[in-house]
């Protein structure tokens, strides 16, 4: 540890030195900082737009509310705060050489001539902001967006670049990545497996989101450890100035019920708690007993969660927040003898996901902040799994609604598992803003312990079947390992112009479980072409280590063991990105982007000479016959295994083409967007090129949502994408399997009871993969939402 402690000191002291270095500039000009907050509740307004009276000056607040102006000539001088929605600000301050000024604005809401002011999209993104790729979500839409089950990822899969493995998932694909491919990132928090009821939804309480920022693509340096994509969730801060504020929401499937406020007795800060339970299990259960499907004490899927948010601020400069969540998600099932279909099931699993974090905001002057975090953060499940499956090469429809089993051939699985990852972070952020440079740097120590535990007991038949399709698999696996990751980056944006600003910066990673460590360097830049025109680009290397707190959301199994992972390298990943925002009025926004991402060095399970065996139909043989085929026979083939290695590369590209429609007053009350994506991605093995599986071509996404009054919305939710690619069989084979004879191991082709022999699909080769195309696919939600307010509760 001591070596441990000496690597943190150089680390954290490195993320110091841009900002102790420009602490000893002088400054030859003055400058203005402040803070904008709402009059009435005290909450920050971020995107503020702040001038100076008459000069081309300006600048925009931040998610916090903070804004700096620099390098302002000496004088007197008239602030102007601008934001639709509310009054404007004027506040006159004098700028003195070598100082700086700060001035905190409290705005108030108010009406126009055209109705009450009404902010239901996003406000409009600063033309210095140089990041590419960022989706213009709004926390509201995820509460209303149909479809979407109030939940925050399947909302982002309505805008373009983002897709969904299935309907029933909210794992995300982005530009032809996987969905372990992206950062997920609540209140600085990294957060693995955020998902609950086994993928259907996502962790993230939509009534307590406050900022939402899907980066898909050319993300700065400050993210790092993923090739794709960051998620990054702000969960709101309560109100201040008021005691006790509630919502309830619920729906047919959940209930959400948030309080939030200020501390009594003078205390400074606020708090938000949130409860939220789903009560699928409350309706499904009594139907399920009814019909007799199951038996005994059973649970259907289900989940609650407790999240908190307490805010204590200290001083002017100190500011102390403690985030908290706990949740669960249970299921326990056990098929009832007298049910229908022949099929039976017994589950038992239970997941839970914890998160502890403290953060310390320290502003030591106008121009400087720190920010330091420390968390911790612990996903487990616990699963017990059995069942009598009816053999898939069986025509299922002549077995529905039997459960006389004679004459049914099954297939036998049991499984246990269980899996701990836990997550002990601490890092360090410094921010500084020296004239035309706004730099920032950090550090950061990542303490990783996963433990997995497989036991894959499969019936002979089922290992047939398994083997058959060269489908790779470990009947038992115990493993715990003990990992860290440091990371160190710095990047400094710096309006260059009032209108060209550019963004560079480095990262470093280094990942102990495969003993490496890489440069990482980033680029992006942003052009005002006019003040409703801005063009955007970026361009980055990224890298992203194996570990087992990825493999939930992997497609297939890798065995991490120290003697496979010792010749590992990270995955490489280099996005290059352009892109055309366009306000065509103070409504409507049109936005196009182009992308490409080069692959290398992509983790794959390792392929190795083997043999399978094989039989041939007999001249003159009936096929329906073990008579009909000759003897199996082994022949070379090769043979996929669990052993991880640098295999493969690829590519993606595409272009993503976004109109959206703002509703700002009161009587404009039509909004939503439409979208399109051309993407392609593929995957290439040596001189093998397959298309990726998630390589839809085209994805249309049209999204209308209507006031019919103050208290009432429908929405209406349309998406079309061609089909993903698919496997497609290029025949059948008789089904091969191992026996003991006389001591002796025999292969030998399976019959059922009548003598008939069982067959399999024959999905050919790896060069048959993905071959073929699913059909087009369409689906079209509506939803009616209605606000209430009963009680103080809305």
């Amino acid at each position: 540890m001591k070596s441990l402690s000496s690597i943190l000191t150089v680390i954290f002291l490195l993320s110091a030195l841009p900002t102790g270095s420009l602490a000893l500039q002088i400054p030859t000009r003055g400058q203005i900082s402040g803070l904008v907050v709402d009059a009435e509740t005290k909450e920050p307004l971020p995107l503020v737009n702040v001038t100076i009276e008459g000069s081309s000056w300006g600048s925009t607040t931040d998610v916090g509310g903070k804004f700096f102006l620099g390098s302002i000539p000496n004088g007197e001088y008239v602030l102007l705060a601008r934001l639709i929605g509310y009054q404007e600000v004027r506040e006159t301050l004098s700028v003195q050489q070598g100082k700086e000024a700060y001035v905190s604005l409290a705005m108030e809401q108010t009406t126009i001539r055209l109705g009450e002011v009404r902010v239901t999209g996003d406000r409009a993104r600063p033309q210095d902001d140089t990041r590419t790729s960022v989706l213009p979500l709004e926390p509201a839409q995820a509460r209303t967006l149909a479809g979407v089950g109030e939940d925050v990822f399947r909302t982002l899969q309505a805008f373009p670049g983002v897709l969904a493995p299935n309907d029933f998932s909210s794992q995300l694909a982005i530009r032809g990545s996987g969905p372990d491919q992206n950062l997920i990132v609540m209140d600085d928090i990294e957060v693995f497996n955020p998902y609950r009821l086994y993928g259907t939804i996502s962790m993230f309480n939509p009534e307590t989101v406050t900022d939402i920022q899907l980066i898909t693509g050319g993300f700065g340096a400050q993210y790092g450890d993923r090739l794709s994509a960051v998620l990054a969730v702000t969960n709101k801060e309560g109100r201040d100035g008021v005691g006790v504020h509630g919502s309830v929401n619920a729906s047919i499937t959940n209930a959400n019920i948030v309080l939030d406020g200020s501390y009594p007795f003078g205390f400074r800060g606020s708090y938000v708690v949130a409860f939220r339970r789903t009560y699928y299990d409350l309706i499904l259960g009594p139907i399920a007993k009814k019909a007799k499907l199951v038996s005994g004490d059973v649970a259907f899927p289900n989940f609650a969660d407790f999240q908190s948010k307490f805010t204590f601020v200290l001083s002017e400069e100190h500011k102390i927040i403690v985030n908290g969540i706990a949740s669960k998600d249970a299921v326990d099932v056990i098929s009832s003898s007298e049910r229908e279909n022949p099929d039976s099931v017994n589950v038992r699993d239970n997941t839970r996901n914890d998160v502890v974090g403290v953060a310390w905001h320290f502003v030591p002057s106008p121009s400087t902040m720190s920010r330091f975090a420390a968390s911790w953060y612990r996903n487990t499940g616990d699963t017990e799994f059995g069942g009598d499956f009816v053999d898939p090469s069986l025509n299922r429809d002549l077995y529905e609604n039997r459960i006389d089993t004679l004459g049914i051939r099954f297939l036998n699985l049991e499984f246990d598992s269980k899996y701990i990852f836990e997550k002990l972070s601490f890092k360090e952020e410094l921010s500084y803003h020296s004239g035309i440079h706004s730099f920032l740097s950090g550090a950061g120590l990542d303490l990783l312990n996963t433990t997995l535990r497989w036991t894959f007991r499969p019936d002979p038949a089922l290992r047939a079947v398994l083997e058959s399709r060269n489908i790779p698999f470990l009947s038992e696996l115990d493993q715990t390992k003990r990992y860290y990751r440091i990371h160190l980056f710095v990047q400094d944006d710096i309006e260059m112009s009032s209108q060209f600003s550019l963004q560079t910066g480095i990262r470093y990673d280094f990942y102990d479980i495969i003993g490496r460590g890489y440069f990482q360097p980033r680029i992006s830049a942003s052009f005002a072409l006019d003040p409703t025109t801005t063009l955007r680009t970026s361009l980055g290397m990224y890298r992203q280590s194996p570990g087992y707190e990825k493999l939930l959301d992997q497609n297939s199994f890798v065995d991490l063991t120290n003697s496979n992972v010792g010749l590992l390298g990270a995955e490489k990943a280099t996005h290059y990105v352009l892109g055309l925002e366009q306000w065509l009025d103070n409504k409507w926004r049109f936005q196009v982007e182009t992308y490409y991402k080069d692959f290398q060095d992509v983790i794959v399970q390792n392929i190795v000479p083997g043999s399978i065996f094989q039989s041939s139909p007999l001249p003159g043989g009936d096929i329906r016959k073990i008579s009909g085929w000759s003897t199996p026979t082994s022949i070379p083939a090769d043979s996929t295994t669990t052993n991880p290695v640098n295999g493969a590369k690829g590519s993606a590209y595409g272009i993503e083409l976004l109109l959206e429609k703002k509703n700002l007053f009161a009587d404009d009350r039509l909004s939503g967007w439409v979208s399109y994506s051309l993407a392609l991605a593929e995957r290439k093995r040596g001189t093998l090129v397959t298309p990726f599986r998630f390589d839809q071509r085209h994805t249309l996404n049209v999204v209308i949502d209507y006031a019919i009054a103050d208290w009432l919305t429908m929405g209406i939710r349309w998406k079309y994408g061609s089909g993903l690619p698919y496997t497609e069989p290029v025949g059948i084979r008789p089904r091969i399997i191992t026996t003991e004879s006389n001591g002796q191991t025999v292969h030998e082709i399976q019959s059922d009871g009548n003598g008939n022999v069982v067959f399999d699909f024959d999905r050919g080769g790896e060069s048959n993969r993905f071959q073929n195309t699913l059909p087009p696919y369409h689906r079209l939600d509506t939803r009616v939402t209605a606000a209430a307010d009963y009680w103080g509760l809305d």
